[in-house]
């Protein structure tokens, strides 16, 4: 799941700023070209109109590199109801994004090419951040390309903190202190000191998060058992019921979605909710949000000696199983001409940057990267000259990054595993004397149900 509503807006001014940048890109035609067919997947919609611009100008860009390939595109994305039929019928393009989430099943019925050699042979592997790329391998082989992603955090409202005498420079990195903060946060303010999604099935995913942060799982390994009925969950509802009827530290609405909560966040009236840190875009540029009060931190352990666990999602690029190893060696060469140069070249970083720069967009929103954390230290170093994001704000997330476990969303029925939480949450939230055991119990029925058909 991506918090579409509110990182698209920024996405299409960014891929505009973008294209200026491809004029900069450099590359070398393998003296080893020769006549190999690649079809790109995933192009834009004619509707997109930014994105197909900049989509277009990269594979003229990337053409002109390799005159000798026969380089064509597809508007074919991924699509769980038509993929196999299109592997089948060779109508799959020969490189194709994934969500995170399908991988496992990819890999385990044969669907990605293995493409660890051409990997080790683009030296591109060593770049990647190496918790991602360990969702797209199995037994020591890699069956794609981590290319973008975001993690869950915890956002806070610096000036709130500042207001309640709290430092806005050292912010809870246990759930215990962030149950501290928030009820300093209500007693002093007068504002919740913590707030949490709970409907459009993004209650039931930000759950899954605090679940995963007190070592639980949604469903087992398999996805053919529901497993969130367990101790983790009922810790985290406990957790928030303590929040809303002890502390009454969370004010009193249990019906809240992303508008509701962005819109207050910037406004002030909430010191922390948990969502990724891109999130910083819309709540700076639609919501005027000043973005020197915007402060991210991963996401909160139960002890203060354990290291951070996130939920994350993004896209994986894979390889049509049926290619060639001329056909694997071009996939894996473009797909690190189009997402991972500006990560290795620091004139294409800084020419990115500036175009991002000049159209207003985010230049460098830090959260979780596609690239190793040295990579990425390393980027934005090169851009923090013309970076309008400031970096020191997500200082309490980059410190711990290193050492963060990164775990995808439930790989069957994530949607309705969140659907059948989402009212789990609100019981908690509106009923004092709410039973978490029977609510949990009957939504994990639920969803068994739809795992087992």
């Amino acid at each position: 799941m991506r918090l579409t509503r509110i990182a698209a807006t920024v996405a299409g001014i960014a891929a505009v700023a973008l294209t200026a940048s491809l004029a900069g890109c450099s590359a070398s035609p393998s003296a080893e070209d020769s006549a190999v067919e690649l079809v790109i997947g995933n192009q834009p919609a004619a509707s997109q109109t930014a994105e197909l611009a900049l989509f277009k100008e990269q594979v003229a860009a990337f053409t002109k590199l390799h005159p000798k390939w026969k380089i064509s595109t597809s508007e074919t994305g991924w699509d769980s109801q038509t993929f196999q039929a299109k592997l089948a019928g060779g109508d799959l393009p020969t490189v194709i994004g994934v969500p995170f989430t399908e991988m496992a099943g990819l890999i385990k019925r044969g669907q990605a090419a293995d493409i660890t050699s051409s990997l080790d042979k683009a030296g591109v592997k060593d770049e990647l951040n190496s918790s991602m790329v360990d969702l797209a391998s199995k037994s020591g082989k890699t069956y794609g390309i981590p290319t973008s992603a975001y993690a869950l955090g915890l956002a806070y409202n610096r000036d709130l903190f500042t207001q309640a005498g709290l430092d806005p420079d050292n912010p809870p990195t246990t759930w215990d202190e962030v149950r501290a903060a928030a009820k300093t946060i209500t007693e002093k303010t007068g504002q919740p000191g913590f707030s949490q999604l709970t409907k459009d099935n993004m209650g039931g995913w930000i759950l899954t998060a605090e679940t995963y942060t007190r070592g639980g799982a949604m469903e087992n390994a398999e996805g053919t058992k529901a497993t969130f009925d367990a101790a983790p969950t009922k810790d985290a509802l406990e957790y928030l019921k303590d929040l809303r009827w002890t502390d009454d530290s969370m004010g009193a609405n249990a019906l809240v979605g992303i508008s509701d909560i962005a819109q207050d966040f910037a406004a002030g009236h909430v010191g922390m909710f948990v969502i990724q840190s891109d999130a910083f875009g819309t709540l700076t540029q639609q919501l005027k949000m000043a973005p020197e009060a915007f402060g991210f931190a991963s996401l909160p352990t139960e002890k203060a000696s354990d290291d951070p666990i996130t939920l994350s999602g993004g896209n994986i690029e894979i390889v049509n199983p049926k290619a060639s190893d001329a056909q694997k060696e071009a996939a894996v060469d473009w797909i690190k001409y189009v997402y991972l140069d500006k990560y290795t070249d620091k004139d294409n970083a800084v020419k990115a940057a500036e175009a991002a720069a000049a159209q207003g967009a985010p230049v460098a929103i830090p959260g979780l990267s596609a690239v190793s954390d040295a990579k990425y230290t390393q980027y934005l170093d090169w851009v923090s000259g013309v970076n309008n994001v400031p970096v020191d704000n997500f200082k309490p997330y980059l410190d711990r990054a290193a050492k963060q476990t990164v775990k995808a969303e439930p790989v069957a029925n994530a949607q309705d595993v969140y659907a059948a939480l989402d009212p789990v949450v609100q019981a908690v939230l509106t009923d004092e004397n709410a039973d978490i055991d029977a609510l949990l119990k009957s939504a994990a029925a639920t969803v068994q149900g739809k795992l087992g058909r």
